[in-house]
Parts: structure tokens; sequence; C-alpha cells
């Protein structure tokens, strides 16, 4: 239900610029690529008959609850530009993560400010929504709260394409993670490689 709704999101999001009146002057971009995503989340806990929590870990593991992973994931980033600078849209995030049976989904509300140049752009951007973990296979999906900084720098390859790479860390109390990931952007106009 919970991807469902985030798919509708975000496609009002990306329709939006169809019909706003002010389209021009709000260029659209579109961002896609991959990421190198590590993960370190608290594992679910299981339960037996009767009510008792299962022990998570087995004899010769550490006492730590917390489970790391790392994986390659697909992502697609639309934006408008808001204001001169700065931006706003959203985002989708999905891929396998290295634990056998792990699958690691996202989608997200972005917000972002942009400097460019003749030669390229560089941006700083908060990411926020939800995300979705699978530990193994049959398990159940573990939602949990998105909150991530990130920093994204580009070079026009000509006057509405351009290449770049994102870095980010995770911002959630009580969980650790990062990302870092390469992209291709697509722009409605040409005035980000005029500017």
């Amino acid at each position: 239900m919970g991807k469902s709704l985030a798919l509708v999101a975000l496609a009002c999001t990306t329709a939006g610029c169809l019909w706003d009146k002010k389209a021009a002057d709000k260029p659209a971009r579109l961002h896609m690529g991959f990421n190198t995503r590590r993960v370190v989340t608290e594992p679910p806990k299981r339960e037996l008959a009767g009510g008792v929590l299962a022990r998570t870990t087995t004899p010769g593991e550490t006492d730590d609850p917390a489970i790391a992973s790392t994986g390659v994931t697909g992502s697609a980033q639309f934006t408008m530009e808001n204001r001169r600078g700065f931006y706003l849209g959203g985002e989708v995030e999905a891929g396998p993560l290295t634990r056998s049976g792990s699958f690691f989904g996202g989608a997200y509300g972005v917000a972002g400010a942009e400097t460019a140049s003749e030669r390229g752009s560089l941006s700083v951007e908060l990411i926020a929504g939800r995300r979705w973990v699978r530990y193994e296979l049959g398990a159940d999906d573990v939602a949990s709260l998105a909150l991530e900084p990130r920093v994204r720098g580009q070079l026009w390859l000509g006057p509405q394409v351009s290449f770049g790479g994102v870095i980010g860390a995770n911002a959630v109390p009580g969980e650790a993670g990062w990302m870092a990931g390469i992209y291709l952007g697509i722009y409605s106009d040409d005035r980000h490689g005029a500017r």
C-alpha cells in the first residue's frame, strides 16, 4: 500500500509540469543513475509462540544487533526549479543488497539549492521520505524514515544534458549508512548550460 501511494505521489509530481501555467519559468530535470549504498539498521524482532522474543544472533556472532549490507541501486529523480537556484521534486530508488535475499527500496521528496556555471553545477539537497528493507527471502519489508543530506556535482555534456555524481549520509538518529552515485541528467531547456 505504501509503495503504491509513493508511486502515485511521484506521478503527480512529474505530471505537474504539464499543466503548470508557468512551466516555462520552472525548468524541469530528470536524473537517472546508479547508487552504491550501505545500509545499517536494526533487524526485525522475531517472535516465537507465546510472545517470547527469539535471539537474532547465532553462536559466534557479535551481540551487536545492527545489520549492515551494501548494494547497488537504480534511482530516478525528477525536480522542477521553484525559484532561481532552488528546486523541489521526488525520487525513487530500488535494488538488491549483498546479504542473500535482501532488497532496498525508497520513495523520497527532494529539496535543494543549486549554483551553476558554463561548465557545470554544484548543489546541496535534502531528501526525506520512506525506505523499505527486506532482510531475507520470505521476510516482510521493514519500513523506516529516510532523511539524507547530499552534495551533487555535475558537468554539462551539452545544452540540456549533464553527467554527475552525488554523495550523502543517513541522518536518521540511531542509524548509520551512506550512499554515493553517478547519474545522467536531462533538462527541459538549455538555460542551465548558458548560465
